[in-house]
């Protein structure tokens, strides 16, 4: 078990067995250690384990911000255009479009071959395989490989792309 999931789970235990008092109490100290940081969204009381990038109650940034575009490049606008029109031709025939699509980078051919996870309010859903299928994913795909031309990413590289208006 890995440190981030033991925090989780004392965490949680210590909240389970809680009344509302103790419950802000443990927040509070587990926010000053760093293990959790409370959303900034004044509507939203949720709390968000150390790592996480998106609240988990409405799925703000961490700076209690609606989530926006994160580009790769400053220079990649006319890319970036490109992969937000094939991705929103994508999900048009889809009843329930993403809020974001978001793309991280852990190593391999680009892009393309990103971990890819929808947001939806605070919650996420991850698409397995991703869009790397350039058959099945043809705009995605071509829209992904010329940002991956222009600059490739690097490990751990995030872009968001923001589909609702």
């Amino acid at each position: 078990m890995s440190e981030a999931e033991a925090v989780r789970n004392v965490i949680s235990r210590l909240v389970d067995g809680a009344d509302e008092t103790q419950t802000r109490l443990i927040h509070e100290l587990a926010c000053q250690a760093g293990f959790l940081w409370s959303c900034g969204n004044p509507d939203c009381p949720a709390h968000n384990h150390r790592g996480r990038r998106y609240c988990e109650g409405c799925g703000w940034g961490r700076k209690g911000k609606p989530v926006g575009d994160l580009h790769p490049s400053m220079y990649t606008e006319r890319r970036w255009t490109r992969l937000r029109r094939a991705l929103l031709k994508h999900y048009a025939a889809d009843a329930s479009m993403p809020d974001a699509v978001v793309f991280d980078y852990w190593g391999g051919p680009g892009w393309r071959g990103a971990e890819v996870t929808e947001m939806y309010g605070g919650m996420t859903e991850e698409i397995t395989g991703g869009f790397r299928d350039r058959a099945r994913f043809e705009d995605i795909a071509a829209a992904l490989d010329s940002l991956t031309k222009w600059s490739k990413p690097s490990y751990g590289e995030h872009i968001r792309v923001v589909l609702a208006p």
